[in-house]
C-alpha cells in the first residue's frame, strides 16, 4: 500500500491534466478503501496477490497516461532526455516484469516460489538502474543550470559529453 501511495503520488505530481489528477486522487482513495476492506475480511496469506495485482494495474494505467500526455505535447527535447521518463519507465518495467509472479504467488507451492522469486529481484534491479539514470539526468541538468550553460551550449563545448 505504501508503494502504491508513493508511485501514484509521484505520478500525480508530474501529470499536467487537472481532470486526470482528480481521477488519480479518486481512484487512489477508492483503492485504499478496498485494501482496508480486503485486509479486514480475508484470511492473511503469505502474500496477498489481489491487492498487488490491482495496484500494478492502476500504476501501469497512470504511467501509460503520463506517457500519452508527454507524446501529445509538442516539444523540442526528446522524451528520454527527461528524468521523469526514466522514473516512469522504471515503474512500468518493474510492475510488468513482476506482475504475474506477484499475481500467482498464492497458487504456487512454497518450495517452488524460490525458483521464480529471483525474477522479481532482476526487475527490481532494472527499476533501480532506471531510477539511477533519472537521478543522473537531474544532476547533469542542475550542473548545467548552475554554470549558466544550457545543454545545447554544453554540447558544443564538449560534443563527446553533452551532459
Amino acid at each position: 500500500m505504501v508503494e502504491f501511495f508513493l508511485f501514484s503520488y509521484f505520478i500525480w505530481l508530474i501529470i499536467e491534466g487537472r481532470l486526470f489528477k482528480k481521477v488519480i486522487a479518486t481512484v487512489s482513495t477508492l483503492f485504499i478503501i478496498f485494501i482496508c476492506y480486503y485486509f479486514f475480511t480475508t484470511k492473511w496469506n503469505f502474500f496477498d496477490s489481489v491487492p498487488v495485482a490491482c495496484e500494478s494495474i492502476l500504476i501501469f494505467t497512470f504511467s501509460l497516461y503520463y506517457l500519452f500526455e508527454q507524446i501529445n505535447k509538442p516539444r523540442v527535447l526528446f522524451i528520454y532526455n527527461t528524468s521523469m521518463f526514466w522514473v516512469i519507465l522504471g515503474f512500468l518495467v518493474y510492475l510488468a516484469g513482476s506482475f504475474f509472479i506477484y499475481t500467482f504467488v498464492d497458487e504456487i507451492d512454497s518450495k517452488d516460489i524460490g525458483k521464480f522469486w529471483f525474477i522479481t529481484f532482476i526487475f527490481n534491479t532494472i527499476k533501480n538502474l532506471f531510477f539511477s539514470i533519472a537521478f543522473s539526468l537531474r544532476e547533469a541538468k542542475d550542473k548545467s543550470s548552475s554554470t549558466g550553460l544550457s545543454s545545447y551550449d554544453n554540447f558544443f563545448k564538449n560534443p563527446y559529453n553533452p551532459l
